[in-house]
């Protein structure tokens, strides 16, 4: 069966995965701030620190935030590494006034929202460091991989900002694979997708190059959790998740992981079918 063709039924006589079906973007928020503040409250009572890796987008945290502020759960235990950060032609961070600031949205939407009491401990919001990549490599092999791994794939089948490469270029899946932290210019379909999906189609303001998380260090994590929720996603989870597992769709090597969970929309859950007029849905 062409796996454009699978229907959500169908995904788990594929991968012994748990696959979980919400009706919307507030479900989907829901139930991933049940989980991850469980896992907060697990550790916090084991005495013991949790890594969780974190995407800007796809996620609200203010959902974990009112969650902990309802039941008391301190964040303390709680270290973030976001799986990526928009940086300048010089290898520095954009500014946190940007718009698309990453560091900014996680304290805006995670910590202003958290009680004082409960909040995280500022040193331990981390993002991989532009000047020096390798550390945040070293960093998350000390934890032996995060506990944790949220984040979705975008138009490329990328994870994170790991596209595939250019299609004049040789594809080493290997190299894919191993990729590991570093700088890099961001491929124009998925500059062009971020401008969709976060500036209204203003090209002009998505910055040209990040830092990122390599899938080295992603499928490190202990546990992957995949969320989809635009009405493009339906065509990238089916190649990603059901497709070759080649460096041609960098997220297809999750197929490879043994643990993951997938939580999908209705909206992104539904047959990827060609259709002359454009759905509005993002």
């Amino acid at each position: 069966m062409n796996y454009n063709d699978l229907k959500f039924d169908d995904f788990r006589s594929r991968h012994p995965w748990r696959f979980n079906l919400v009706e919307d973007l507030d479900g989907l928020n829901k139930a991933i701030a049940r989980e991850a503040v469980d896992a907060i409250r697990d550790a916090g009572r084991k005495g013991e620190n949790i890594l969780v890796i974190t995407p800007t987008g796809p996620l609200d945290y203010r959902y974990w935030a009112e969650l902990c502020n309802r039941e008391n759960i301190s964040c303390e235990p709680l270290i973030t590494m976001n799986m990526d950060e928009y940086i300048d032609d010089k290898d520095q961070y954009i500014s946190e006034n940007h718009p698309l600031s990453f560091r900014r949205y996680l304290l805006e939407s995670l910590v202003e929202n958290l009680k004082p009491e409960l909040r995280p401990r500022p040193e331990s919001l981390l993002f991989p460091d532009p000047q020096d990549p390798g550390r945040t490599t070293e960093l998350i092999e000390s934890f032996g991989g995060a506990s944790l791994c949220y984040g979705g794939f975008g138009i490329t089948g990328h994870f994170a900002f790991n596209d595939p490469p250019e299609p004049d270029r040789e594809c080493d899946d290997q190299a894919v694979r191993t990729s590991r932290t570093r700088n890099l210019t961001i491929q124009r379909e998925s500059r062009t997708q971020m401008a969709m999906g976060g500036s209204g189609g203003n090209l002009d303001v998505i910055p040209p190059r990040a830092v990122t998380l390599g899938m080295y260090e992603l499928l490190m994590s202990r546990k992957i959790h995949l969320t989809f929720m635009r009405s493009w996603h339906a065509g990238v989870l089916r190649r990603a998740l059901f497709g070759p597992v080649t460096g041609q769709c960098p997220g297809s090597f999750i197929q490879d992981h043994p643990n993951v969970e997938v939580t999908c929309t209705r909206m992104a859950a539904e047959l990827p079918l060609a259709k002359v007029t454009q759905a509005t849905g993002e």
